[in-house]
C-alpha cells in the first residue's frame, strides 16, 4: 500500500535487506579474514585496512 511514506519504507526495507545479505554472513566473513590475516602475518592490521585497532 502506498497510503503513507512509512508503508513504502517498510516495503523497500525488506528488499534492501535481501539485496544486502544477512548481517551474520558479513560478520562471519570479517572474522574469517581477520583470523587468516593473523595466521599469515601475526597481526590483524591487514584485515582492518591497517587501522591502529
Amino acid at each position: 500500500s502506498k497510503d503513507s511514506p512509512l508503508a513504502d519504507m517498510y516495503m523497500n526495507a525488506r528488499w534492501a535487506r535481501f539485496a544486502d545479505g544477512a548481517d551474520e554472513i558479513h560478520m562471519m566473513r570479517t572474522a574469517e579474514r581477520t583470523i587468516a590475516a593473523f595466521r599469515d602475518h601475526g597481526t590483524t592490521r591487514t584485515a582492518t585496512g591497517n587501522l591502529p585497532i
